[in-house]
């Protein structure tokens, strides 16, 4: 049997609740974390660059009503940070995974080659210092994002939510 040494796990600017306890843990056992959703940031990012798909529009409770209103001024936000940087939301939110931790490996999913070619690029690059890391999670704060992750069925089934 081989030890675990890597644990996959949602993590965003916008969703950072693995930070409390499940990577102090993971830490002090010195395991890594394989993390999903970072460039995209689930949806607020979507919301910043456009909706992957109509279903995802439909279900998540954060492209709804008033919760994509609120969303929308978060979103204008990181886009604005990024466009200070001259890249984009998502190299934005990769640069940010990377920078909080080395054993942080973030997941970067594309459909098209132009997306591959676009989403790490200069994130790679982009060294964030610890106060530009606290000016960005204070200019979007995850417990600022209205709405849930996903539906009340799926948000029980969560282990990281409990």
């Amino acid at each position: 049997m081989h030890p675990i040494v890597d644990l996959q796990i949602e993590y965003a600017l916008v969703s950072r609740s693995p930070e409390t306890k499940i990577f102090p843990l993971l830490d002090e056992l010195g395991i890594a974390a394989t993390t999903y959703g970072a460039a995209l940031a689930r949806p607020a990012l979507r919301i910043a660059t456009g909706p992957r798909s109509a279903t995802s529009v439909r279900t998540c409770p954060r492209f709804k009503g008033e919760n994509h209103a609120a969303n929308q001024q978060l979103a204008a936000r990181l886009r604005m940070i990024a466009a200070s940087r001259s890249i984009t939301p998502a190299q934005l939110a990769i640069a940010w995974v990377l920078a909080k931790g080395p054993s942080l490996i973030p997941v970067v999913g594309s459909r098209t080659r132009a997306q591959i070619a676009r989403s790490p690029g200069r994130s790679l690059d982009v060294k964030l210092t610890a106060e530009e890391i606290a000016e960005l999670e204070a200019a979007v704060p995850a417990e600022a994002v209205a709405g849930t992750r996903y539906d009340p069925m799926q948000m029980k089934q969560l282990d990281s939510e409990k």
